[in-house]
């Protein structure tokens, strides 16, 4: 049986051999000459002759000895040449590279903004510096501001309007230079540093959701340092128990919107260098003086002597049968009057009082007022309306005394004129 098989798969392979065999000549069989030369045909066919190279082994062994140019050894000259070169060269790049790093630390050390070529020269810390977590910590502690005499701003707007108001600015931190575009044009040349730190620490100290990428860090300004851009009006503000910072953000923004000559703060009123008071008020801090924590027996000091004093009260009632006694008694004291009934551009000094919307006004302000023939303002509302936000009350009437001012001063120069046309 074994033989067999074995005869079978002999027959098998002889059968393959000569398939394939067959399959290779049928293959050159019919391949496509390029020319077919006949016997008769000489020299005229037009076919080109190539060029034999006889390759003889005498040939091959000296191409064999020969060193090739491409990959010839350098000499010994030329290399102590060329790695003398490269000396050269390597000391002339460290000797540059060590004195601008000499000069740059010499231009942080002197607080320099800027280097020779106008470029801005920043320091860039490693995460977790303790530099600037130690900064930030201190300012955002009330006790530490004040101690330090620092207030932190967040965003480029804000730090250009300290700028444009010449605040002393100290340091700048941020996370990317391209946040640095719209400060550049405003910044010092020198007295500032700069410091850049990753986005995700920024994002840590920030109480905005969206942090804007960049922290200035300016000393605190003071009532007698700033200086108005125009005239002011003869109006002020006291800010009597305003607890929440959005509050007096807004409040201290239609003060200077409006041109307020000043503004006191009571004790009980927010911090006014928070955070959240300074980035709602949109660089008030800056433009508006301002004096915190004063004392009620302080205050006759800080208003000037012929002011005329009013009190923005949301729950007066000026209208309707729904008064209590106390507010009788109150309105004998203190009257409440609607706040475009008043004739301002009589009166040659307004102070206007604006009570928190959690306290209100307190006793402290009902009876200095008594004291002064204060009146209460009421903005008559909407039915089912209580009152408005204390900022916006304060722009309402606010902006009233300024119109009522304008037309007065308007009148005032027009009369003349017509007395001579007449």
């Amino acid at each position: 049986m074994s033989n067999n098989i074995y005869r079978v798969t002999c027959a098998l392979i002889r059968q393959a051999q000569s398939f394939s065999s067959v399959r290779f000549y049928s293959r050159w069989m019919h391949r496509d000459p390029a020319k077919v030369i006949l016997p008769f045909e000489s020299e005229a066919t037009g076919l080109k002759k190539e060029k034999v190279i006889d390759l003889q082994p005498e040939i091959l062994k000296k191409v064999k000895n020969e060193p090739s140019t491409s990959k010839q050894k350098p000499s010994k000259d030329s290399k102590s040449v060329s790695t003398f070169v490269n000396e050269e060269k390597s000391h002339e790049i460290k000797e540059k590279r060590e004195s601008s790093l000499k000069k740059r630390k010499f231009y942080l050390s002197q607080k320099k903004v800027f280097d020779d070529n106008g470029e801005i020269i920043y320091e860039k810390l490693k995460e977790n510096d303790g530099r600037i977590s130690s900064l930030l910590v201190k300012l955002k502690s009330k006790k530490e501001r004040l101690k330090t005499e620092q207030m932190l701003v967040e965003g480029w707007r804000l730090i250009v309007d300290g700028l444009e108001a010449k605040c002393h600015l100290k340091y700048v931190i941020f996370s990317r230079v391209e946040d640095l575009a719209h400060i550049t044009p405003h910044l010092p040349r020198t007295g500032v540093q700069l410091f850049k730190i990753p986005y995700k620490e920024i994002a840590m100290w920030s109480d905005v959701e969206t942090p804007s990428g960049v922290f200035g860090v300016f000393e605190m300004p003071t009532a007698n340092n700033i200086k108005s851009q125009s005239r002011p009006l003869p109006l002020q503000f006291i800010c009597d128990n305003v607890r929440t910072p959005g509050n007096l953000g807004a409040i201290l923004r239609a003060a200077v919107g409006v041109g307020c000559e000043k503004v006191l703060l009571t004790k009980g009123c927010v911090d006014l260098w928070d955070p959240k008071v300074i980035r709602s008020a949109s660089g008030a801090h800056f433009r508006q003086p301002i004096y915190p924590s004063v004392d009620w027996e302080d205050m006759p000091q800080l208003l000037e002597p012929n002011t005329t004093l009013f009190i923005a009260d949301s729950n007066a009632k000026a209208f309707g049968n729904e008064k209590t006694e106390e507010d009788k008694m109150l309105d004998e004291l203190v009257p409440v009057v609607p706040y475009y009934s008043v004739d301002f551009g009589n009166i040659e000094h307004v102070t206007l009082v604006i009570g928190g919307e959690t306290e209100g006004i307190s006793e402290d302000s009902y009876k200095f007022a008594a004291n002064r023939n204060g009146l209460r303002l009421h903005i008559p509302l909407q039915r089912g309306v209580d009152s408005l936000n204390t900022g916006m009350a304060a722009a309402v009437i606010a902006f009233e005394v300024r119109k009522q001012f304008i037309q007065a001063w308007t009148k005032a120069k027009l009369e003349p004129q017509e007395m001579k046309v007449s």
